[in-house]
């Protein structure tokens, strides 16, 4: 695994682990049930996680895409010429 992965893996992690913390703090001040404080945990940290895995994939396609475009021999401008 590279280590921009396990960074964002890692930040998407304690992130998520924050928001959990958070939301159950927030129910149990608001005085909810435990049940419904934990629930509300549990799915901010889904929400949060599956942010983070969308941004982790944005982010890896774009590594990607810069490992094999500083490979490719560069042709220029590919744009057409306008006269200005």
């Amino acid at each position: 695994m590279s280590p921009m992965r396990r960074l964002v893996l890692r930040m998407t992690l304690v992130a998520s682990l924050f928001a959990a913390v958070c939301a159950f703090s927030i129910g149990a001040a608001t005085g909810v049930s435990t049940s419904v404080a934990i629930f509300r945990a549990i799915l901010a940290a889904a929400i949060v996680a599956l942010a983070g895995a969308g941004a982790g994939l944005v982010l890896m396609r774009t590594a990607l895409r810069r490992y094999y475009e500083s490979g490719r021999p560069n042709s220029g401008n590919r744009r057409v010429p306008t006269d200005r």
